[in-house]
């Protein structure tokens, strides 16, 4: 079966995560994802870890290989009008660009979308920075960790007696390429239907603040501030929340707030939740301080693995708070096809992350390297932008493909 988006040419001139993380997706899916990278000014993820060895270089880093796998590589200095002008070349033949540079960059650069689409009327274009193209804060600079406070993520997560610690890492980054990909996709399905191109613009911010509404619901319905609750993750749902088990930061989830998840729990850890304060769901609710720190001392001395076993073939929704190294032998993953093996010349053979999703019945693409950097310069702008071998040679003697 040929992969869903084969045929489809993606120019990418995002760096970090949030544009490349969404040309990945369009990868996974057998696109041809076309990365514009300078050895001038490298994209920023190829200085993150982790490195193989320990040894820090552009071209060894998970990080970068991970978020670029299967995308095609080329060097293009964009300080140079030259290499402007190569990229407007690239971008007449493809179908598809995102950036995510600060708003109005690529304006300033005669790169923007009313430049690109006026050459090219079926382009899609999508930009992604922090705050959007437009409103006061369209000028800001930052990361997902910014985006994520806010969001208000930051000010949500930690313990009510402490002080926030927000969501793990740079937050929005993970959660923005969703919606952009998604976006991207409607876009293309209604220039395939009107043969209209598109310019999609997410504010990574407000990708995060999806994921909060009910928050602020209730604050637009009630007045009520929300605040941090640490593991008690759902006031209307008991028992259900994050509980301790044995060992050093052990942890497990459970949800058996369903009056037959909750029989089987009551069941299982009698005669800890034998209180008739519990029998009905009205009761549960009213005292769910109590019943959580009831659940808490039966969890506190159990092995986590084993009582999350025990609580799956009960039919309750459960499950341990994973850590990087249980993800790695997670038998759900491995049954999934989730890793895969790659090859290649700076790292050698590796285990990798494949394709984040399935969509039934489109085949995705297997576990890929990224390119190594401009190692396909010359065979894009031959196949791409139509140039001749004289052209290339002469660009990258003026030092525009650098």
């Amino acid at each position: 079966m040929t992969a869903s988006l084969a045929g489809l040419r993606v120019l990418d001139l995002s760096w970090v995560m949030v544009g490349p993380m969404t040309g990945r997706y369009l990868a996974d899916l057998g696109a041809d994802v076309i990365k514009v990278e300078s050895r001038k000014r490298i994209d920023p993820l190829r200085t993150l870890g982790p490195f193989v060895g320990g040894v820090s270089h552009p071209e060894r880093t998970l990080s970068y290989h991970f978020i670029n796998a299967g995308k095609r590589s080329v060097t293009i200095d964009l300080s140079h009008e030259a290499g402007r002008d190569v990229v407007r070349s690239l971008a007449r033949h493809v179908d598809v660009v995102i950036e995510s540079f600060t708003a109005g960059t690529l304006d300033r650069m005669g790169l923007g979308w009313s430049s690109l689409s006026a050459e090219n009327p079926r382009l899609v274009m999508a930009s992604t920075c922090l705050f959007g193209q437009t409103g006061p804060e369209r000028a800001a600079a930052g990361v997902g960790t910014l985006g994520a406070a806010y969001s208000g993520a930051s000010h949500l997560v930690g313990w009510p007696d402490r002080p926030p610690t927000g969501p793990f890492s740079a937050w929005t980054d993970s959660v923005t390429p969703r919606f952009v990909a998604a976006c991207l996709l409607a876009a293309l399905r209604r220039r395939d239907r009107e043969g209209k191109g598109c310019y999609v613009d997410v504010a990574q911010a407000e990708a995060g603040l999806q994921f909060l509404l009910p928050e602020y619901f209730r604050f637009a319905a009630n007045g009520v501030v929300p605040g941090r609750r640490g593991a008690d993750v759902d006031p209307h749902r008991a028992p259900s929340g994050t509980f301790p088990c044995a060992g050093v930061d052990r942890w497990i989830a459970i949800d058996a707030s369903a009056d037959a998840h909750w029989r089987a729990l009551r069941s299982l850890a009698a005669p800890a939740l034998d209180d008739p304060a519990f029998d009905t769901l009205l009761g549960r609710l009213r005292n769910r301080e109590r019943l959580h720190s009831s659940v808490a001392g039966w969890t506190k001395p159990q092995d986590r693995d084993a009582l999350e076993r025990g609580l799956q073939n009960a039919g309750i929704p459960a499950h341990v708070l994973a850590d990087g190294d249980d993800l790695i032998d997670d038998p759900d993953l491995a049954a999934d096809g989730y890793y895969g093996r790659i090859e290649d010349p700076m790292i050698g053979p590796q285990r990798m992350r494949g394709a984040q999703f399935t969509i039934e019945p489109a085949r995705t693409m297997p576990a890929r390297p990224a390119p190594l950097i401009g190692a396909s310069t010359d065979e894009v702008l031959r196949e791409v932008a139509g140039f001749s071998d004289a052209k290339i040679d002469a660009l990258r003697r003026d030092g525009v493909l650098a």
